[in-house]
């Protein structure tokens, strides 16, 4: 017993919730058709898209242009005696009843053969099935990244009304829908900035090869081949600049760690030159200070000694003391004068440096003068500057 036959048929309306507009846009994509043969399947003319197939066949058939929001009938074939002639398989055929798409036998394994008088004045192919991989669940299965096509669709926010995603106005009201994807103004600013040196506007369009502007930032290339992307990118079309980067809808999150990472090495080694030398040159002051504070014993001895004799001791059995010894950092020694020599021995920067303590009087008062030697002033207290 022959098994019972279809022919898949377009019923020329749309579902109650879908905007016919849409649906032909989405038709389009999926039978390979221009937008105007798309239009004219949901124009309320029914059109048969497969003829003599399977139940199986026919129902795969329909759930996929269901997909699309247009309302899909299966109509069974009558047994019939043989076709005189071959009819071109998978040919849309125009009817005005609504029963099945045409009477005529379909003889499913004849070439294609040129379109029929009704079908040239329409400016219909005969042929409309695309040829799909064996791994695509029903023959009209839409690619899996829906995102690259324009078949895609997004609503109107003054209207409400269904368009195509890359569409620019509105099919309805016909008002200017927003930029979709990465935006040319954007970055064409990014690229005249100062970030245009450091690849931001590549990371912004998606493109990892920005981290080489930020490698050679250093040599000034980035800023001049930024400066000319800025151009370039304004005087790109629209329509252009859509088809390379308008499906840029969103950035993969590993892409942008990669410039927060650089900027936080870049932000620590700033620091790091700023901080390290501070902490260099507080840890010396530190130690001169220290080291003068070391000192006030042997000061005060002198002090005692000059009040007394209204001298400066001789040598450091004058005060009970050996004429020289090692503090903290630095070694200090006593001359006929009463004048302390300190060299230092503590930090690198510091070993071989020396400052001097010299006694005076001026008045009744005793002064040390503490600006002598060859310690740097940065390192010396602000009284022992010279």
């Amino acid at each position: 017993m022959n098994q019972q036959q279809f022919h898949v048929v377009l019923t020329g309306e749309v579902e109650p919730d879908q905007d016919p507009t849409a649906v032909a846009a989405r038709l389009a994509a999926l039978m390979k058709l221009s937008a105007e043969q798309a239009r004219a399947l949901v124009q309320g003319r029914a059109n048969r898209v497969k003829a003599d197939v399977d139940s199986a066949t026919a129902e795969r058939y329909q759930a996929a242009l269901a997909k699309t929001g247009a309302r899909v009938r299966l109509d069974p074939v009558a047994p019939r005696a043989a076709s005189s002639g071959p009819k071109p398989e998978g040919g849309l055929e125009s009817t005005n009843s609504p029963g099945p798409a045409s009477n005529t036998a379909v003889d499913s394994a004849a070439m294609p053969l040129p379109p029929t008088g009704r079908q040239a004045n329409s400016g219909m192919q005969p042929t409309l099935e695309p040829t799909l991989p064996p791994d695509h669940d029903t023959p009209y299965a839409t690619p899996a990244d829906t995102s690259l096509h324009p078949q895609a669709v997004r609503y109107c926010s003054q209207c409400g009304g269904e368009a195509p995603r890359l569409a620019r106005i509105c099919p309805h009201c016909q008002r200017r829908l927003p930029t979709l994807g990465r935006s040319r103004e954007v970055a064409a600013v990014l690229a005249l900035l100062p970030t245009g040196a450091w690849g931001i506007h590549r990371f912004y369009l998606g493109q990892w090869w920005g981290i080489f502007y930020f490698l050679f930032s250093f040599t000034g290339i980035p800023s001049l081949v930024s400066l000319v992307e800025f151009v370039v990118f304004l005087c790109t079309g629209r329509e252009t600049w859509d088809r390379k980067y308008g499906h840029k809808s969103k950035v993969s999150p590993w892409l942008w760690l990669l410039p927060v990472v650089l900027f936080m090495v870049m932000f620590v080694g700033i620091l790091a030159a700023i901080a390290i030398p501070a902490y260099q040159e507080y840890q010396i002051r530190a130690q001169v200070h220290q080291t003068l504070s070391d000192t006030t014993d042997l000061q005060r001895d002198i002090e005692d000694y000059i009040v007394r004799h209204q001298t400066a001791p001789a040598s450091g059995s004058d005060i009970g003391r050996p004429g020289a010894g090692e503090l903290q950092y630095a070694s200090w020694r006593l001359d006929d004068r009463g004048v302390i020599t300190l060299n230092f021995t503590g930090a690198e920067s510091l070993q071989g440096q020396r400052l001097t303590l010299e006694p005076y009087l001026e008045g009744e008062a005793l002064i040390w003068d503490c600006t002598g030697g060859t310690l740097a002033a940065k390192y010396r207290p602000p009284e022992c500057r010279p």
